[in-house]
């Protein structure tokens, strides 16, 4: 995690704290002028003694912050030497495209100042504000972890220095656009984990669970927590991940480690399959990244280990860029393995490692090429035979076989699918993460084509203006007549939400989930549960979000899915869950006030608003959530200090989240955590405050980067 979590990315795109729409002439305006008059009411000295103002300037895109004058702060973020009391300027210039804005903390991480979001190549900004004692650091609030810088201040404080009202977004008390819902309390599994991207059960009645962290390590757990010594360990052969300049840093990635999944016959045959980032070989292209691999390992006899010189390559991906990797696998209750795989990277599906496609408006891209490579789909592969020099089989009944697109494309139309499960009816979910505006879930049926990069979830997606949602409104709702397309639709998502709703953080980087199929906690029996790794509305703050969807009535037996006119639902053989319970240790919980929320029928995907009677036909940046599966939060009872990072399901067919502290793949914060009944929780972690340094009453807004 894109972004970012998708999972704060680094990537040159906005998946991450959700971008407010701004006319970058209008915003800078109202800024210039609001920092004025504000600055005189508050009666800030060093407007009164007309010092004179001391002017960085910047140019701002997504891998840092590079100071351009004076000479004392050139380079990528820069350490700001400020005076308190003294009056500076920031001015910086949007060099990317991409959104951006400028905001001070304290070393408490509360806002002291905050600009409007611009998204406009080429668009300035400037800001004016008087130093005081408290700033510690300078950052983006959508790209929190690359943008990012100190702020030495000396001399004392002459004034407050707090941000001005039109400098500043006021942030309520939670984001409204999912009602509260089940409330849950979470278990910790086990901890000392550092950045946990997968989790599996090896189906032996072994009641182990195991655990993939992406810096390079398989962890068994078991009732007590995590192994001294991992299952296995690959980081040998992968990338060096979170590399930074030094070896003291380390960056935002989305490498590394990434999913992990068993053979159906583990017990038999001690094969289990792991994804993961190796660096580039003999048949990278020159420029491009990595190379993403599947690998078949086979365990020790007596089951208790991974034997790493086992391995057997079965998929190699050339990947341009870091991110957009895809991330779990699953086997499907057919016994064939699905691969889901990013669009190659970079932002709008276009540039270096993307080919055209059949949508001559918008530039690229792979999420619709279904000929020339394998990436913005979900694989669909038989590893338990060959097909002439490929060491896996083609499945006869996979879509595209005997035809002249990719066999092994069971469905496209991808952005960065990150997180894929199957229920006990067969049903299987991709979540697909989304880039400026908007995230989504499916239900993912064979042959079926997801939207991207034609579409960002429902809404119609521009290469020349991805912030707007209203560049392109009469896009296509069906594939080009010519097989292999057919003319057919692009199914539109069960699950979509904003990245900000009515100027306040949603979620940004959707990590995929699973059905609920447990009886532990009724409210929840049935329903998709599925997260966000992070709200994006302070910072660099772990503010992870669960969720959950409720299908509508009938989906089981094949019956209407919840996406308007398209049928996304399967029938397929049943896949019934059994086992024991997930084991625990602590758990977490305390009381957490619900907020006062918004209905789904005025639900918005945009800062814009929504008819009260949920028609989004007048507004191209809403949400259709008359054409969704009911959505809520789901209120966790206690403190949630985390990003969230991947969910699992136990063998009860409950829910487990995967999380860490760290947005970067370093230190010891990752756990494994069992969704359970309110009661059963426990505290763990540390409350994280929200912007203008009140407490937040959402669901998990006490919580305290994507990637993907």
């Amino acid at each position: 995690m894109e972004k970012h979590p998708e999972p704060g990315k680094r990537d040159d795109e906005s998946d991450s704290y959700g971008p407010e729409r701004a006319e970058s002439s209008t915003s800078r305006r109202r800024l210039l002028q609001g920092v004025g008059v504000a600055g005189l009411g508050l009666g800030l000295a060093g407007f009164a003694a007309q010092q004179k103002s001391t002017t960085f300037v910047f140019d701002g895109e997504v891998e840092a912050w590079q100071g351009q004058s004076p000479e004392s702060i050139l380079g990528a973020n820069p350490t700001l030497p400020l005076q308190a009391g003294q009056e500076y300027t920031v001015e910086w210039e949007n060099v990317d495209g991409q959104p951006h804005n400028f905001v001070i903390l304290d070393a408490n991480e509360e806002q002291l100042l905050r600009t409007e979001i611009i998204t406009e190549q080429g668009a300035t900004q400037s800001v004016t504000f008087t130093a005081t004692e408290e700033m510690a650091t300078y950052l983006c609030e959508v790209h929190p972890t690359t943008m990012v810088g100190d702020i030495e201040v000396t001399g004392s404080s002459t004034g407050t220095g707090t941000a001005t009202e039109d400098a500043t977004t006021e942030q309520g008390a939670g984001a409204g656009f999912f009602s509260p819902g089940a409330e849950v309390g979470l278990e910790v599994v086990a901890e000392g984990m550092t950045a946990p991207t997968d989790h599996a059960l090896p189906g032996d009645d072994s009641g182990r669970q195991f655990v993939a962290d992406q810096t390079g390590e398989v962890w068994t757990i078991t009732e007590e927590g995590r192994s001294e010594t991992p299952f296995i360990d690959v980081s040998d052969r992968m990338v060096d991940v979170g590399g930074g300049e030094s070896a003291d840093s380390v960056s935002y990635d989305e490498r590394g480690l990434l999913g992990i999944d068993f053979h159906p016959e583990f017990a038999d045959n001690g094969r289990f399959y792991l994804h993961y980032s190796a660096p580039a070989n003999e048949e990278t292209p020159d420029g491009w990244d990595h190379v993403g691999v599947v690998s078949e390992f086979t365990a020790t006899e007596d089951r208790s280990a991974g034997d790493p010189d086992s391995e057997r390559t079965i998929l190699e991906l050339q990947q341009p860029q870091f991110n957009h990797n895809g991330g779990p696998m699953a086997f499907g209750p057919d016994g064939y393995l699905y691969v889901p795989t990013g669009d190659g990277g970079g932002a709008n599906d276009e540039g270096p490692g993307h080919v055209q496609d059949w949508y001559s408006p918008n530039a690229g891209g792979n999420g619709q090429d279904v000929f020339e490579n394998l990436l913005g789909d979900v694989l669909r592969i038989d590893v338990d035979s060959e097909s002439g020099d490929q060491p896996y089989g083609i499945p006869e009944d996979n879509p595209f076989v005997d035809t002249s697109a990719r066999e092994e494309i069971y469905a496209y139309g991808f952005r960065n699918p990150y997180g894929i499960s199957f229920d006990s009816a067969g049903n299987c979910f991709v979540a697909d993460a989304g880039q400026n505006l908007f995230e989504e879930a499916n239900v993912v049926e064979a042959g079926g084509n997801y939207g991207w990069n034609v579409k960002e979830g429902t809404h119609c997606f521009s290469t020349d203006s991805p912030s707007d949602p209203a560049a392109i409104t009469d896009c296509p709702s069906t594939g080009p007549a010519e097989p292999p397309y057919n003319g057919d639709p692009l199914i539109d998502p069960v699950v979509e939400f904003p990245h900000t709703y009515e100027g306040t953080g949603v979620g940004i980087t959707i990590i995929g989930g699973h059905r609920y199929e447990a009886s532990t906690i009724p409210e929840l029996a049935g329903k998709y549960v599925f997260g966000t790794w992070t709200r994006g509305t302070s910072g660099p703050a772990p503010e992870g979000r669960i969720f959950a969807a409720t299908p509508p009535e009938g989906f089981d037996t094949g019956g209407e899915t919840g996406t308007g006119d398209d049928m996304a639902g399967n029938e397929t053989a049943e896949n019934d869950t059994t086992g024991n319970e997930t084991a625990g240790n602590d758990t977490i919980g305390n009381d957490t006030a619900g907020n006062e929320t918004a209905a789904n029928g005025g639900m918005n995907g945009t800062a814009t608003a929504t008819p009260a009677d949920g028609d989004s036909g007048a507004d191209p940046g809403a949400v259709p959530v008359e054409d969704l599966w009911e959505m809520e939060e789901v209120v966790v009872s206690g403190e949630f200090p985390y990003f969230v990072r991947m969910f699992g399901q136990t063998a009860d067919g409950g829910v487990a989240v995967l999380a860490s502290q760290n947005p970067v793949p370093d230190g010891d914060t990752g756990v494994l955590l069992a969704i359970v009944p309110p009661g059963d929780g426990d505290t763990t972690g540390t409350a994280t405050e929200a912007p203008n340094g009140t407490m937040t009453e959402a669901p998990n807004g006490t919580t305290g980067n994507e990637s993907q």
